[in-house]
């Protein structure tokens, strides 16, 4: 199938619209899906007119519009947060943190606010989650890292824990000490084989130096504010530097599907795959990409590879729904 445009088209019809809506989700292109599904309610509208009871469009579709703005402002506010813990002064550890919220922050907790409510949830539900989101946010940005020494003398589910946390804030040759120590100290219990399996498909296959593993994360966060020019060149180069890195490999063909280079993609997630074939996150993003290439097939096969490497894993069922979509369309 043709890979839909970087820019939304006009003139389309409403099922036109949806397929795109689902295409532009399936490429991670969040803002194009949310354009998409409004022009595809605006052209219904423009068919058919109001309903007797004064609404317009589809139940399901308005649904899927509220749902998607949601996303970008929820998006929005992440990035507006993650930008302001990069701005923090480094030189001055003692400032205090509790920073008041931003007008830009503000805005957008109120737009989720009305995007909730036209959703269906209550005011009260409203509230208390975003209340919770705010504390979590809060949250964030006070938590102190884990030790830079793992520790001695702790528990198996200990040091899982403690593994989890390591890769959370990009430490993976940390967090393989951890997950290795929870594997030896309890190697047939539940923290020794959930170690494992986190270990397997969530650490890089080999040790590397914390530079790379920064840099990979300065990466993501450049394509995660949307710095698309940026992010490839470090991707790019960090390939080059240390070509045994699976993680650059893996975010570089997430962001060439984004980019609708659904060719390069795949050469790009079978490098990584090459490199480590428990690599959860690249099986996925092939999946995407194979669905985005019509082999509906192959798609399904990284689905299921995932499932074999790490059946608790939770992005599966969302793609593969998402996949569903796209191949009866």
């Amino acid at each position: 199938m043709p890979v839909p445009p970087q820019e939304v088209p006009d003139g389309l019809s409403p099922e036109a619209y949806k397929r795109l809506a689902n295409l532009y989700t399936l490429m991670g292109c969040q803002r194009q899906a949310a354009e998409a599904m409004s022009k595809s309610i605006e052209a219904n509208i423009g068919n058919s007119g109001a309903s007797s009871d004064g609404k317009s469009g589809d139940g399901y579709e308005l649904g899927m519009r509220a749902g998607m703005q949601f996303g970008l402002s929820l998006l929005k506010l992440l990035r507006q947060t993650t930008k302001e813990m990069d701005c923090e002064d480094d030189d001055h550890p003692e400032a205090p943190k509790d920073k008041p919220m931003t007008t830009e922050q503000a805005a957008a907790l109120q737009e989720m606010r009305s995007q909730l409510l036209a959703l269906g949830i209550s005011e009260e539900e409203t509230t208390k989650y975003l209340e919770g989101l705010v504390k979590s946010l809060e949250e964030l940005k006070t938590s102190q890292p884990p030790p830079r020494d793992v520790p001695e003398g702790l528990s198996a589910k200990d040091y899982y824990e403690l593994g989890l946390k390591y890769k959370e804030v990009g430490w993976t040759e940390q967090a393989r000490d951890a997950l290795q120590l929870a594997m030896e100290a309890d190697p047939d219990g539940e923290s020794g084989k959930h170690a494992q399996r986190f270990l397997r498909t969530k650490i890089p296959r080999f040790p590397v130096p914390l530079v790379a593993e920064q840099t990979n994360i300065r990466g993501f966060n450049q394509l995660f504010h949307g710095e698309q020019v940026a992010a490839r060149e470090t991707f790019e180069a960090l390939i080059e530097q240390y070509p045994d890195f699976e993680w650059p490999y893996g975010n570089l063909g997430s962001l060439c599907i984004q980019l609708g280079e659904i060719r390069k993609a795949k050469e790009i997630l079978k490098k990584a795959l090459e490199i480590n074939p428990y690599y959860v996150n690249a099986w996925l993003h092939m999946a995407r990409a194979e669905a985005l290439d019509s082999d509906f097939e192959a798609a399904y096969r990284c689905l299921d590879k995932v499932i074999g490497i790490d059946p608790d894993d939770q992005s599966v069922k969302g793609i593969k729904q998402l996949i569903d979509q796209v191949a009866q369309e």
